[in-house]
């Protein structure tokens, strides 16, 4: 009866159907197909091939799984899901996630969500990464370690931050718990410098991972500036 009095609309173009249409969801910025198999920043050397600076300079993590580019119209999308409060975004954003990276050769044990300070997530009300982690693990019947990771301290919102502000705010902020498994997977919307997720994933190395991989929605273009 909803569905007949309020049918859905596409919440990008506003077309009645989908809550994202077919036409929408091929026009989201997907990310070049040659980049970095562990940060996934675009490169333009060989397909699989690690960046030059995951070379030099490896992540704690081992792979990095992302579906788009953090461009227009998504990370509008993005923004208003995290920063106004549109949970509308929540099942749309996850289903999109599965819909373009396709079926996954390898997959965790567990999905472990970046943490936000207790603080933040009493501002804000819900914790982006734990939603997603909750609706990835229901689709590919993985396990959510909720509980397990802690932020430590309240630091700054990192879309106001540079690059050097951001790996600086990001040093020892997490505590984690000895995990029960030893393949995790760690959640978030984007990935940026990797300050958050490397941070996070050295925790996890010391409860007792032995492999940590990252799964975003979006990575931006211009990681490194």
């Amino acid at each position: 009866m909803l569905n007949f009095l309020y049918p859905a609309r596409c919440l990008l173009c506003h077309l009645p159907g989908r809550a994202i249409c077919q036409d929408c969801l091929a026009a989201l910025p997907r990310l070049p197909r040659i980049r970095c198999p562990q940060c996934a920043v675009p490169h333009t050397g060989l397909a699989n091939t690690r960046c030059a600076r995951c070379q030099l300079d490896p992540p704690p993590f081992s792979a990095c799984t992302a579906a788009f580019s953090y461009a227009a119209p998504l990370d509008q999308a993005i923004h208003q899901w995290k920063y106004h409060g549109r949970l509308v975004w929540t099942r749309v954003l996850a289903e999109s996630w599965l819909e373009t990276v396709g079926p996954l050769t390898e997959l965790p044990e567990a999905l472990l969500p970046v943490p936000l300070h207790w603080r933040r997530l009493a501002s804000r009300g819900f914790n982006q990464a734990g939603l997603l982690a909750r609706h990835w693990g229901r689709a590919l019947d993985i396990p959510v370690l909720y509980h397990y990771a802690k932020r430590l301290r309240h630091t700054r919102q990192h879309a106001r931050l540079g690059r050097s502000e951001r790996l600086q705010d990001s040093e020892t902020i997490f505590q984690v718990r000895p995990l029960p498994v030893r393949h995790v997977a760690i959640i978030d919307d984007v990935l940026t410098t990797g300050g958050t997720v490397s941070a996070l994933a050295r925790a996890a190395l010391t409860a007792g991972a032995e492999r940590v991989d990252v799964w975003v929605l979006a990575r931006t273009l211009h990681p490194h500036t």
